[in-house]
């Protein structure tokens, strides 16, 4: 590529926006952003001229839920407060973007070509732009080139805007040092361990026992609980009900042809130059013998590494780069191909053919998967049945016969979906632990059959509350057993605590124990499950002094034999970072502030009603 994009500088501002690619604009959070006036417009976001639509604030929703919550339904991301970040986010580029207007900020194709070509997310292992990572990035984030290079001048504009701010942020040196210094002390300590261990404790007589249970009496009530049945029908126990014909599988193949294809790959090189004549300049070099790396290394300089484009498919590559490279021959070089990158000289080195998958390489692949799309698109008529059953004053068990439901029966559980004793209940139905139906049993009545209601996992379900039980508590012949395995642990915990009290007593039962590596306050550079409690132990005391850890399995007598103060090289080296995230903490405050007041200059305006109406309409 351009000698200009291997080598120009970092953009800052394209470290931030590269998040796009991950699942639309940054999640910068609602705030105090969000203060302008709820109403009904064609218009989900507005600043002065600026503007997005609820189908375009639908589609970055879309974009995010995909990329940060890909296992989550439309509905359960939208419960989780993402539509509020979304379009908190969006309200600040609109905002900026009415100030750039405003202040007629413009961005060069040099400064757009720089900030692409330097993003490390587009190079390769060598730390060279990859025009091929380029297209593949974008294409995998569903992003077309024309818009990814918008939001790169808006994020580029926006730099102009922020970058004065910026540049007058300082953080105070002294206290740089000061926490560079204590982040980077190490402590040394020797342990003792000593186990809790339950199974070498003896029964407790009745007397202790009845002691304990009466001490603790209140942590054994039994909880309020209720009983249910639950009736549910769901994709997978209409698949076994699904039939697949031999041509809907053919059809399938045929229509899927591409989903079992191996495509067509080529390996390349190429050149590119900032203008036309030095670019034919080059074709005519090679056209009349000479070799391509030499070219390019006479020309521009660069690596045979340079000129290596790699292997690509045609949807990797930008259109009339594609073509240019599909069409043509093996070691006949093409072009000028003009892209927003210059003018590509480009030669294929070698071709690797594409290939299809046979029906029968594929025949089990695509019946489990029309069988699965077909599970599911026969759910939603079955549960309308169901519902149509119901309503007409069938019995749940006998409309659940004709839909080819199942019912089952949960027996006292608690508002956490818990068993009386605080255990998660399990069996082995699909349905028992998830949170909407175990929500349906604590909301309806008891004796009231629910509406039917969508749980995840493609499931319908109607819940019937028999019974609630009230909280009450429970004498020790009921719970007796696990009375004492609790009084059993207690004790187990008293013993290891008793030994870590026994070894810091006698500080020379120390002397042959072996110091452990140096570490960090958070623990880094120890070896040990419990490092951070060891280190907030370690980092509390002086040294020579002792503590204990409890973890519940152990108690740790931990001894401070060293502390290690950091180098003063690497105290330089540290400190920048150091000053650099306080400044990077204090700019991004300055410029939230700013935000906030363009928003009122800009008259914010915000309707968020007609994206969620979007997003739910799209479940239906």
């Amino acid at each position: 590529m351009l000698q200009a994009m291997r080598s120009g500088a970092k953009s800052p501002i394209m470290k931030a926006f590269l998040v796009f690619l991950a699942g639309g604009f940054a999640l910068w959070g609602v705030g105090d952003i969000t203060t302008g006036l709820i109403g009904g417009s064609d218009k989900a976001v507005s600043a002065s001229e600026e503007s997005l639509s609820p189908r375009e604030v639908a589609l970055e929703f879309e974009r995010a839920r995909r990329n940060y919550m890909p296992n989550a339904s439309t509905g359960e991301a939208l419960q989780t407060g993402l539509l509020s970040e979304i379009v908190g986010s969006l309200s600040r580029a609109v905002i900026f973007n009415a100030e750039n207007n405003a202040l007629g900020l413009t961005v060069t194709r040099a400064m757009q070509r720089d900030a692409v070509a330097n993003e490390t997310n587009f190079q390769d292992e060598m730390g060279n732009f990859s025009e091929g990572r380029f297209m593949q990035t974008l294409a995998s984030a569903g992003i077309s080139e024309a818009e990814y290079l918008g939001r790169v001048d808006s994020a580029l504009k926006r730099g102009q805007l922020t970058q004065a701010l910026a540049a007058g942020v300082v953080s105070n040196k002294a206290a740089d040092t000061l926490l560079t210094k204590y982040e980077l002390q190490q402590r040394v300590v020797k342990m003792q361990s000593f186990a809790v261990d339950a199974d070498n404790i003896g029964t407790p007589s009745d007397a202790d026992l009845d002691t304990y249970f009466s001490e603790n009496k209140s942590s054994y009530d039994a909880p309020t609980v209720r009983s249910a049945r639950v009736g549910f029908i769901s994709a997978t126990l209409i698949e076994a009900d699904v039939e697949i014909s031999e041509d809907m599988v053919k059809d399938a193949f045929g229509t899927r042809i591409d989903e079992f294809s191996t495509p067509e790959t080529r390996v390349v090189r190429q050149m590119v130059f900032e203008n036309a004549e030095k670019a034919n300049e080059a074709l005519e070099r090679v056209d009349k013998g000479e070799d391509f790396n030499a070219v390019a290394a006479d020309m521009l300089n660069w690596t045979d590494t340079d000129v290596m484009l790699g292997t690509v498919t045609r949807d990797g590559l930008d259109g009339a780069i594609a073509d240019a490279v599909f069409d043509a021959s093996v070691n006949v070089a093409t072009g000028p191909v003009e892209t927003l990158f210059g003018q590509h000289i480009l030669i294929v080195d070698d071709i690797t053919e594409g290939g299809n998958a046979t029906l029968e390489d594929v025949r089990d692949e695509i019946t489990s998967t029309l069988r699965s799309e077909e599970a599911i698109d026969l759910l939603y008529e079955r549960a309308n049945l169901l519902e149509d059953e119901i309503a007409s004053g069938a019995s749940l068990d006998e409309a659940l016969g004709k839909v080819g439901g199942k019912i089952v029966t949960i027996n006292d559980i608690d508002r956490n979906g818990l068993d009386i004793d605080g255990q998660p209940i399990v069996d082995d139905s699909e349905i028992v632990q998830e949170s909407a139906i175990i929500e349906a049993i604590w909301t309806n009545d008891v004796g009231t059959l629910s509406v039917l209601q969508e749980a995840s996992a493609d499931i319908f379900f109607m819940v019937d509350v028999t019974t609630e039980t009230e909280a009450r508590p429970r004498s020790l012949d009921e719970v007796k057993q696990r009375a004492i395995q609790d009084w059993k642990l207690v004790q187990a915990i008293k013993s290891a605590r008793a030994a870590a009290d026994a070894a810091i007593a006698d500080p020379a039962s120390f002397d042959n124990i072996a110091a452990s590596t140096k570490f960090r306050r958070n623990g880094l550079g120890l070896d040990h499950e419990a490092a951070r409690l060891i280190a907030n132990t370690a980092f509390a005391q002086a040294n020579g002094d002792f503590g204990i850890v409890e973890t519940g399995t152990e108690a740790i007598a931990v001894m401070t034999s060293e502390i290690i103060e950091a180098e003063q090289s690497e105290i330089d080296d540290t400190n920048k970072m150091v000053a650099d995230i306080m400044k990077n903490a204090i700019t991004e405050d300055v410029i939230s502030f700013m935000a906030i007041n363009l928003s009122q200059e800009h008259d914010l305006q915000i309707n968020i009603e007609p994206v969620r109406q979007l997003l739910v309409g799209s479940q239906q």
